[in-house]
């Protein structure tokens, strides 16, 4: 991911309104998801913490991982700010490093589309979940590459629902399930004002029986 890009943009994310009530939206349909205090969590992709810090008080821990040091300088303030102590930043790309932690809980916002290797960090989420844990995806249905401006560094306009449910499945992830979360209205790089619905998927790692 462009990671200088993001660093600059850190200061002013969380002023652009679009991204606010997306966000919101994001995080209501993962508090669908039977959360529990005792849960270790990870979100990739954190950000400001726009999502992750909403849904920490419902959970255990947060590891929120972004490979953007500036993002997390924000994510942090943010967190002390609001006193929520179960929340630990980690600046890391998953594509090239590992973490060694294990989680019942791994969501990413509008994240994927700007991973190039979707099959390799979908399985590095299986790896990382626990058996029967939940991963949760919320991100653009394939669109026509008009919803960044030319140089936002996204690898994926935006997914077919159907070809990443066969991508998830194969690596052994179960109860797959989709749902439109929200519709970001925006003008488009081609000047068009347009709908882009925006999916969450979720998915269980299954329980491996010996």
């Amino acid at each position: 991911m462009n990671s200088d890009r993001f660093d600059k943009a850190a200061a002013a994310w969380d002023q652009l309104q679009r991204r606010v009530d997306l966000s919101h939206a994001i995080a209501a349909g993962i508090t669908q998801l039977p959360l529990r205090k005792d849960m270790a969590a990870m979100e990739y992709g954190c950000g400001t913490g726009l999502v992750g810090l909403e849904l920490a008080p419902l959970l255990g821990s947060l590891t929120a991982v972004d490979t953007s040091a500036g993002m997390l300088e924000v994510l942090a303030e943010k967190a002390g700010e609001a006193g929520l102590t179960n929340v630990t930043p980690l600046c890391l790309d998953l594509t090239i490093g590992n973490l060694s932690g294990r989680f019942d809980l791994i969501f990413l916002a509008m994240t994927l589309h700007h991973i190039e290797e979707t099959g390799l960090i979908l399985e590095k989420f299986h790896h990382l979940l626990n058996d029967g844990g939940i991963l949760a995806i919320a991100d653009l249905d394939r669109e026509n590459g008009t919803f960044h401006s030319p140089g936002a560094g996204e690898k994926h306009h935006g997914f077919s629902r159907q070809e990443l449910a066969q991508e998830a499945m194969a690596l052994g992830f179960s109860d797959l399930r989709f749902s439109t979360i929200h519709t970001i209205k925006k003008t488009g790089a081609d000047g068009c004002c347009q709908d882009y619905p925006v999916f969450l998927l979720t998915a269980k790692k299954e329980h491996v029986i010996e």
